[in-house]
């Protein structure tokens, strides 16, 4: 079984643990990685920034990949790279995302990608998560300089569930 990664606040969203030994990039933006894969402790995961920037705040998704995950990405990476592994996938998978600002990982949570979900259902149940997660976040009295970095994403966040 594929166990989900914990990224660590401060690093880089595209490569979000220290111990990483590689990292692939399937797209970019602006020169900035946005889709590819990366390894740590012989476990490959595919990251993905899901919504475009609101200001310097981004969303991203770490999916642990299966075998069978890693063959179907290297035998496709057109427009579906991400069905079967993210859209409409046949199971429940458990993922981990990061709020990044300019970049570097501010928050993350671990959540769950509902079985057979289309794009639409990921994002929407997605941002509403990062949004309720984000509250609670606040609402546990962080040190002010955190909280300004999370109210900032929180915001953000509402931006794009109102788009």
């Amino acid at each position: 079984m594929s166990k989900s990664v914990l990224p660590e606040v401060g690093n880089l969203a595209w490569a979000p643990v220290t111990s990483v030994e590689g990292v692939e990039f399937f797209d970019r933006y602006n020169g900035v990685p946005t889709l590819g894969v990366f390894r740590t402790s012989g476990q490959a995961h595919l990251y993905w920034r899901v919504l475009g920037y609101t200001g310097d705040i981004s969303l991203w998704l770490y999916v642990p990949l299966s075998d069978g995950d890693e063959r179907a990405l290297d035998d496709d990476e057109g427009p579906g790279l991400l069905d079967g592994i993210v859209y409409h996938s046949p199971r429940q998978r458990y993922v981990t995302v990061g709020v990044a600002d300019y970049y570097r990982l501010i928050f993350e949570r671990e959540w769950s990608i509902p079985a057979e979900a289309n794009h639409g259902q990921i994002l929407q149940s997605l941002t509403e998560f990062v949004g309720e997660a984000l509250q609670l976040a606040i609402d546990e009295g962080l040190p002010s300089s955190r909280r300004e970095h999370f109210e900032k994403a929180q915001e953000a966040v509402r931006h794009l569930v109102s788009c």
